[in-house]
């Protein structure tokens, strides 16, 4: 459980907080001015065109009203051949503006699915993250907590001086043997932690007047142990969460794989390895900027020749590539807040034993911890933010 909840998180939560937030910002500000630098130019050809189809239309009316008044055939015929032209002539200009459209789409399709490449690259745990972690495992290990240790090895003493008339101490002694050093963390949970609350009860049920004082601390002792054991229960139902999660995450690396694989190699004809120096690994916003604005001149290359080659289909490829992309993103999006939603139950888990008299201490430290983790990671991917961009990702005329 816990290898696949550390892979998880270094799947998202990276370096210093510091550090992998800029990486994050200039992800977006790559994006940012690729779309705007796009949709510029989108729209000043679009302003062109507009202008020159009011020209096209003014002199088509003129063309008409010459028609009707003429009565020459001659006259006629000439303008009739003058309007199929002006007509072709609009449909190319028409052509111009969805080209165009496809243009901007299809290149925010492809910087979104690049962009996604970087979001999703594994990298190290905040170092906020590894402190919440540490101290969450030092909660669940009541060897954490002063005089436990102590008391333990007393109640050890009595579990091998009483394991030969006892067969419930007998196979305490064994598990306890199996586990090894329970300092380092041994959960108390499940069948262990039964046969150690059996055998917790029956030592001091043993403990006489004369040994008041050990009765006493064993009895707060057992309280102590009960609260690890529940919260230790509690924290792991939370984390059985990551398994899907893990999965989840997984498949979508795969899917965005192979969907820059048909994109950018197939599609698009871009060497990998040269996207990747120049994209992935690329750590100066204004180059990656300048690729992908270099991309998309060839994604137009490739869009006009598509339409030239196959007339009236064309669009129906780059269109399901489009989807594609943005059901990656969604499905991005719905991780983060899967995530984030996984995150606020541990805020549930500590407000339950912030006020138990032998964890609040621990828990304390805890709630402090589990915040940085939290807000590093919304500040870094705000799943409203990756849902709301989907939606936001293409024009539409």
């Amino acid at each position: 459980m816990r290898d696949i909840f550390n892979k998880l998180f270094f799947a998202f939560i990276l370096i210093p907080a510091i550090s992998f937030s800029q990486s994050s910002n200039d992800n977006k500000s790559v994006t940012d001015l690729v779309l705007y630098q796009l949709n510029k130019e989108r729209s000043l050809l679009k302003e062109n065109v507009d202008n020159r189809i009011k020209l096209m239309d003014a002199k088509i009316t003129n063309l008409d009203e010459s028609i009707r008044n003429t009565s020459s055939s001659s006259e006629k015929i000439d303008k009739l051949v003058e309007r199929v032209q002006i007509l072709e002539e609009k449909q190319q200009e028409l052509d111009k503006n969805v080209i165009s459209v496809y243009k901007y789409n299809y290149s925010s399709a492809v910087l979104n699915l690049a962009s996604m490449e970087r979001e999703i690259k594994p990298l190290n745990l905040f170092n906020s993250s590894r402190d919440f972690y540490t101290t969450l495992d030092k909660v669940s290990n009541p060897m954490n907590y002063a005089g436990y240790a102590a008391w333990f090895k007393e109640f050890e003493k009595y579990i091998e001086e009483n394991k030969k008339d006892e067969a419930r101490l007998d196979a305490l002694s064994h598990i306890i043997k199996v586990t090894g050093n329970l300092a380092e963390g041994t959960p108390f949970t499940g069948m262990f932690a039964g046969s150690l609350f059996e055998g917790i009860g029956t030592f001091i049920n043993s403990l006489g007047k004369k040994d008041k004082d050990l009765r006493e601390k064993s009895m707060k002792m057992f309280k102590l142990t009960t609260s690890v054991s529940q919260f230790t229960h509690d924290k792991d139902l939370i984390e059985t969460e990551w398994n899907a999660i893990a999965k989840s995450l997984d498949e979508l690396k795969e899917l965005q794989q192979n969907a820059m694989e048909e994109n950018i190699v197939t599609i698009l004809g871009i060497n990998k390895a040269e996207f990747k120096k120049r994209f992935t690994d690329e750590t100066d916003a204004k180059k990656r900027t300048q690729y992908v604005l270099d991309i998309s001149k060839v994604a137009e290359e490739n869009i006009v020749e598509a339409k030239n080659k196959n007339g009236e289909n064309w669009k129906q490829s780059y269109y399901n590539q489009m989807v594609s992309v943005q059901n990656l993103k969604i499905r991005f999006g719905t991780i983060t807040f899967r995530i984030l939603e996984n995150l606020d139950k541990y805020k549930t888990l500590i407000n339950k034993y912030k006020h138990d008299e032998f964890l609040k201490d621990e828990v304390s430290q805890l709630e402090l911890k589990l915040n940085l983790v939290r807000n590093s990671f919304e500040s870094t991917f705000n799943p409203q933010d990756y849902i709301r961009a989907s939606n936001e990702m293409y024009i539409v005329e």
